[in-house]
């Protein structure tokens, strides 16, 4: 029996499919050339029969319930000398994307050796790539990113293959349903309140005629090169490391405090927290901090309200370590899909959704509220 080709597609949410469908159609009817169902490729392989095929849709099925909606991040339009790139939106590898792809992968019974290089083309056509260009110019790609919220397993006609895009069939289709939220998990500096270590150590340097980007640098390491973010360490241990890797001057009060009263709590942001908890949403804190944040506590009151505070200091693990947000969804009773993690920094929120939770990256206040309303009810 000769195998059959299949692909698995990542379908465009409502807004931007019917944007995608728009553009693809006034292009296909420009150049004369097939108009197509907009998607995403997050995998292509073969398959022999029915059997063969199972393994893949229970693997969507599975990975579309952990994984919800997934947005890819625009980065601009590329044209190609091939026929299935001939103009196109490209994107970043978002995390989330990148699982999908290993779970079919995974589950393949031949794999392909399929490479994920996320893009949605917009016209298939044979033409020299200056007049793909020109066509390109003729595009107005007016969005930062791209909402999915399906995935489908489409194989084409077996006599005359891709090209002919009005005769590809869907063979099995899974939405990717955003998780219902239980709790929300907020960093404390940069989220909740400013950002005191940052702009504490800016300030330190500035004031002994320093690099305050190398200052922070070193501050970033020594906090755990000394031990005591993860509770292992002093603070004693951490200045002396400072004066050792920066050549800071003074005592440990004194430069503790410049940083401590850097800690600005942002008053905004705890109203949000007192309307999550109002609406029956977990909240807690997750912060790589010391033993500061409990003194920040005694000096502002925030830890009442938060259902949990998970601290670094405390927990001997921070969130360098992926399976700390393991150990806090276990804690809360919940599962990492229930999870909403926020920080201000991409690299934590990747870690938290490698872990199943769903993530945002804090830029600032009005940004987060509207982002937030994607995932909760606040």
């Amino acid at each position: 029996m000769n195998n059959r080709r299949f692909s698995v597609f990542l379908v465009p949410a409502r807004d931007d499919r019917r944007w995608a469908e728009g553009v693809i159609a006034e292009l296909a009817a420009r150049y004369g050339a097939p108009p197509f169902e907009p998607h995403v490729t997050v995998y292509g392989g073969s398959f022999a029969d029915d059997a063969e095929l199972e393994p893949v849709r229970r693997a969507l099925a599975g990975a579309a319930a952990e994984t919800g909606p997934i947005a890819l991040q625009v980065r601009g339009l590329g044209v190609t000398e091939e026929y299935f790139k001939t103009l196109f939106v490209s994107f970043g590898v978002e995390p989330r994307l990148r699982r999908l792809h290993e779970a079919v992968k995974g589950a393949v019974a031949r794999d392909s050796g399929y490479e994920l290089v996320p893009h949605l083309s917009l016209l298939y056509a044979d033409m020299p790539v200056a007049e793909k260009e020109m066509a390109a110019r003729t595009v107005s790609l007016d969005r930062e990113e791209i909402c999915f919220d399906e995935v489908k397993i489409v194989t084409p006609d077996p006599v005359t293959g891709w090209s002919d895009a009005g005769r590809w069939q869907t063979l099995f289709r899974v939405r990717l349903e955003e998780p219902v939220i239980r709790a929300v998990l907020f960093d404390y500096g940069g989220v909740l309140a400013e950002e005191g270590f940052r702009e504490g150590l800016f300030e330190i340097a500035r004031r002994q005629g320093l690099d305050p980007i190398a200052v922070h640098g070193a501050g970033m390491e020594a906090v755990y090169g000394s031990g005591y973010v993860l509770g292992k360490g002093s603070e004693t241990a951490f200045w002396r490391r400072m004066r050792e890797q920066a050549g800071l001057r003074g005592s440990a009060r004194e430069l503790s405090a410049l940083i401590l009263d850097r800690f600005v709590l942002r008053p905004g942001m705890l109203e949000l927290v007192r309307a999550l908890r109002a609406r029956g949403y977990i909240t807690a804190i997750v912060s790589d901090q010391t033993d500061w944040l409990e003194w920040l506590d005694r000096r502002d009151g925030f830890f009442r309200e938060f259902d949990r505070v998970f601290n670094s200091y405390r927990l001997g693990k921070g969130k360098r370590d992926p399976s700390l947000f393991d150990d806090v969804a276990r804690e809360l009773g919940i599962e990492p899909r229930q999870a909403l993690f926020v920080d201000d920094m991409l690299a934590n929120v990747v870690r938290a959704e490698s872990r199943g939770m769903r993530g945002i990256v804090f830029d600032d206040e009005v940004r987060f509220q509207r982002e937030l309303k994607r995932f909760v009810e606040a």
